[in-house]
């Protein structure tokens, strides 16, 4: 009798089958402006088409232009960043919809798959901004001239980027003993490597590290610009 009332306040409990909601929601709006940022270069293409003379330079060597073709064909290199660009939104938001319905046990969720927003996004608008540099040199038939030597201004700009992702978590590092998870996929710090101060070690150390690449690109900088 007892055995049957209980299972029958069980039965009427509306906690029993509540589902908890989950904790982490995936944000549309990051995935849309991951999404805008891989299809601007395809847009800033066909919104110059009218604008550009009908023979443009598609390709560069050490000297300058070295293919010349139509200006139709820069639709070419913007495809190909526009696929190689959601192929990198399509795994973002994979990943946040892992996270989104639990299924997060292959990822480390305090590791760098939270920072993967702001990975991708720089990385995105570096490739925009290389694209913009590629298309507004076509415009140099119109009077517009592009720097001589290309490929060291490009290397150049590349190196500086480099330099600078490098040098920010390494001075951080090296400051305030934090921020393992900015660099590998360390799960979080034990109670006896709090106690040691085996985590701030660490830290620093692969904030030396960094800051030693830091150095070395700088120096590869130097080259390039000269």
């Amino acid at each position: 009798m007892a055995e049957n009332e209980t299972d029958r306040n069980e039965l009427c409990d509306p906690d029993i089958d509540e589902v908890a909601a989950p904790a982490y929601r995936m944000s549309r709006g990051r995935v849309a402006l991951l999404a805008v940022l891989a299809i601007l270069p395809v847009v800033l293409t066909a919104l110059v088409q009218p604008f550009l003379p009908d023979s443009v330079p598609l390709h560069y060597g050490a000297s300058g232009p070295d293919r010349w073709g139509s200006k139709g064909e820069l639709f070419v290199a913007a495809g190909i960043i526009a696929v190689i660009a959601f192929v990198l939104v399509s795994i973002y938001a994979v990943v946040e919809r892992q996270r989104e319905t639990g299924r997060e046990d292959w990822l480390v969720v305090d590791g760098p798959v939270t920072s993967m927003f702001c990975v991708f996004s720089i990385c995105l608008a570096i490739i925009d901004c290389l694209d913009a540099a590629y298309v507004f040199a076509a415009f140099q038939l119109g009077g517009f001239s592009m720097p001589e030597n290309m490929g060291s201004l490009i290397g150049g700009i590349v190196c500086l980027v480099v330099a600078l992702s490098l040098l920010s978590p390494a001075l951080y590092m090296l400051i305030t003993g934090k921020g393992l998870s900015l660099v590998n996929f360390h799960p979080g710090t034990s109670d006896l490597e709090k106690r040691t101060g085996a985590d701030k070690q660490q830290a620093r150390a692969i904030g030396g590290l960094l800051l030693f690449l830091t150095v070395i690109v700088l120096v590869e900088l130097l080259v390039t610009v000269k």
